[in-house]
């Protein structure tokens, strides 16, 4: 690991020294201002100090969430005991309705009780599959797996809990979530849509700079698309580039994947969303996500003012439960579903008929095999 400092004037600064010396691969550690020169403190010229880092080896690379490492040590105190303690308390009572649906299974008719299975392998949430059940159990009593209606039958059981909606995509669209679940790729998916589909008129604002390539990748995509692209470093910046192009349709803009566990980053987010409040604000979501942690995703996100879901990564998984965890949990439509890397191929809007009957045929697929 090489582990490197520079005193700069500015970000701008750091970064193009930071690429030079340690490549496209290096991560900011920390960053904080210092003055130099004067004379006993008094006057001098303040400065910025940076600590960045890379990996010897590239097969190791250093991940964002190490970032502020040092920061979540010092941040560790009452209020995030708190916090730990009601996430323990959410825990233990979903895996007691868990049990409590467990118990029941052996009372349960042969078909609902093989319509359970195929619910719990799909991870949705507990509260749901003890309403599906009780509306089935009203119902019918009884189902016949081999029924050819089952499905569409299953699928209006699963539509309540399924919310969508594609919105007008006009001014500025933040797009946030934690790190790794593709979000300048989905952002790239959606400017292509834009500009290629619809023929308006489409700008990209990045403030993903914690990755020194991170502004590389998204260039490439604008490129290709002819799209205009800039690189904001502060959030006064982005408002300021924001005002500049304001004559664009649209400006998507990109930020950087941050932990839901890191409360400086979540800070950093609240701050930034307020200074630009956004038309459209979207939470990236990877489907392949675990329900345990999605429910405090969803909460430490709600800072950035999300009025929209994209899931992404459905290819990567075979759990499609979040396609009703993901609304449920949190009241908000889900906007987008991806479906690979392909620009701009793999994304469709999410029609929650469709969704419904979707997670219908994976559920009976399970319970037709067991």
């Amino acid at each position: 690991m090489k582990l490197k400092k520079y005193v700069v004037k500015d970000i701008r600064e750091a970064l193009e020294n930071i690429k030079r010396d340690l490549g496209e691969d290096a991560v900011i550690l920390s960053t904080r201002k210092i003055r130099r020169g004067g004379f006993l403190k008094l006057g001098g010229k303040t400065y910025l100090e940076v600590t960045a880092v890379v990996e010897d080896d590239q097969r190791s690379k250093p991940e964002k969430n190490n970032i502020y490492k040092f920061q979540e040590i010092i941040m560790k105190n009452k209020e995030k005991r708190q916090e730990e303690e009601l996430r323990e308390l959410k825990s233990m009572i979903q895996e007691m309705k868990g049990l409590l649906v467990s118990s029941r299974r052996q009372e349960m008719p042969h078909g609902i009780r093989k319509i359970t299975d195929g619910l719990e392998k799909q991870e949705i949430d507990a509260e749901v599959i003890s309403k599906i059940l009780e509306y089935l159990k009203i119902t019918h009593g009884d189902v016949d797996l081999e029924n050819e209606e089952l499905r569409s039958m299953l699928s209006e059981y699963v539509l309540p809990f399924i919310k969508t909606e594609v919105p007008e995509l006009r001014g500025s669209v933040l797009f946030v979530g934690p790190t790794g679940v593709g979000k300048t790729t989905t952002l790239a998916k959606i400017a292509a849509k834009i500009r290629l589909e619809e023929k308006r008129q489409v700008a990209i604002l990045t403030l993903d700079t914690y990755r020194i390539a991170a502004p590389e990748q998204l260039k490439t995509y604008a490129t290709i698309m002819d799209i205009p692209m800039r690189v904001a470093y502060t959030p006064r910046e982005a408002k300021l580039e924001l005002d500049a192009m304001s004559s664009f349709d649209v400006i998507l803009i990109d930020t950087a994947g941050r932990s839901q566990n890191n409360d400086i980053q979540i800070s950093e987010l609240r701050a930034m969303t307020e200074t630009l409040n956004p038309n459209v604000s979207f939470l990236v979501l990877g489907m392949n996500c675990k329900h345990s942690d999605l429910n405090e995703i969803l909460r430490k996100f709600s800072v950035s003012k999300i009025s929209h879901i994209i899931l992404t990564k459905m290819d990567e998984t075979k759990s499609y439960g979040h396609l009703v965890n993901a609304s449920y949990t949190s009241g908000l439509p889900i906007a987008f579903i991806t479906n690979g890397q392909q620009v701009p191929e793999d994304i469709f809007p999410a029609n929650r008929r469709e969704l419904a009957l979707l997670l219908a045929k994976e559920v009976l697929k399970y319970a037709k095999s067991g």
